[in-house]
């Protein structure tokens, strides 16, 4: 099948989607949820450049006006709803009000990207929520007269951070929503919408990539095989992530895993209190990255324990770190990587959920010293 943009398998969608087209059975609103980068988003879109392609099978063809109109995200039968910073604004201004030339540049340059990579995030200077501006800007529009033919189509990005006003607001549109229109709302949390938003539409459920799946998409983006397994647990399946962690960003987490190994293991207090604080400083800064580590160091010992138990190397998520883990193991040789990799994760577990992080860290480097020196108490 012909695609308009990039996106990673999800065929099945793809093909209920083509045929609401060709049997007549289009929604006046649909709702695309599942686990961020996932998809979701990008099949918004997909759908939206289908319904206003001009070609009569193989929609969208990718050729015709529409389809060339739609990859760019130009064409006039296409509404962008997403999150945005408005700062203090009335009810009645439009959403943008506040923003300067400067501002809308990057507003632009936001929607430019997310045209030439669907699984970019739509969410110009960190944007926390949808307010109720937006909907009602959006809400003039879409009762005129369609600019172009075919369907309008209003796509809202992370449906989930409408204000309560917002949401009430597009439930209106919802209960009497205009001709030839279709609403697309995107969501990686489903709960956190109205219920009363959620029975009116159409529900279509984006599952994760496979592994599989994502390490094709992986290889075709340049990702070296040795760091694959790496990637595809660091990014949780989500595409966009997956995509993001190049090999600078591998080699610095890389480096920071193994000194952090090496610090802890030689346990020198002061030197140990500086790392509490600099992870306690980096989750602050960001959390992403953070997370990162955390998986990093829990993966080593993973790996370790795989190593320890002669299983093949093939399971390694750390694949391009051999060397180092086999010197690991090999020097500590009463290492309880099982041990350790069950304090990591219990930490991981704690900090997720705001328990004191700075007692959790101290607490999950020191048990992990325990378990890496021989003859000490386990």
């Amino acid at each position: 099948m012909n695609q308009l943009y990039n996106l990673v398998n999800q065929e099945n969608n793809r093909k209920l989607l083509l045929n609401t087209i060709r049997n007549g059975h289009i929604a006046n609103a649909y709702l695309f949820h599942g686990p961020e980068g996932s998809g979701q988003e990008g099949f918004a879109l997909e759908y939206a450049a289908m319904l206003n392609c001009h070609a009569r099978e193989d929609q969208p063809c990718g050729e015709c006006p529409s389809c060339h109109k739609m990859k760019t995200l130009e064409h006039g039968n296409i509404h962008l709803v997403f999150p945005i910073q408005t700062g203090h604004i009335a009810k009645d201004d439009p959403p943008f009000k506040n923003f300067g030339p400067d501002d809308m540049e990057e507003v632009q340059n936001c929607i430019k990207k997310k045209a030439a990579n669907p699984y970019e995030k739509l969410c110009p200077f960190d944007g926390k929520h949808i307010p109720i501006n937006f909907i009602r800007e959006i809400r003039k529009k879409i009762y005129l007269t369609a600019p172009e033919s075919g369907y309008k189509v209003v796509i809202v990005f992370d449906a989930d951070l409408m204000l309560e006003p917002a949401a009430n607001a597009f439930l209106k549109i919802l209960e009497e929503p205009p001709e030839k229109t279709t609403l697309i709302l995107t969501t990686s949390n489903l709960n956190a919408l109205l219920p009363t938003i959620r029975s009116r539409c159409q529900t279509l459920y984006f599952p994760a990539l496979s592994t599989t799946e994502l390490g094709n998409h992986l290889r075709k983006n340049g990702i070296r095989e040795d760091q694959i397994n790496l990637v595809i647990r660091l990014s949780g399946g989500d595409v966009r992530q997956a995509i993001q962690l190049k090999e600078a960003d591998l080699g610095r987490l890389r480096k920071i895993t193994l000194e952090t190994l090496r610090m802890v293991a030689t346990w020198k207090i002061d030197k140990v209190y500086d790392l509490v604080n600099q992870f306690v400083m980096l989750r602050k800064e960001n959390p992403d990255e953070f997370d990162r580590l955390m998986f990093s160091i829990s993966f080593w010992f993973r790996d370790a324990a795989i190593l320890k138990a002669g299983k093949p190397e093939s399971e390694l998520v750390h694949a391009d770190m051999q060397t180092e883990l086999r010197k690991f193991v090999d020097y500590y040789t009463e290492l309880d990587a099982f041990g350790a990799y069950s304090a990591v994760d219990n930490c991981i577990d704690l900090t997720s959920r705001n328990v004191y992080i700075n007692l959790a860290l101290v607490n999950m480097f020191f048990k992990i010293h325990n378990r890496i020196q021989p003859g000490k108490s386990q």
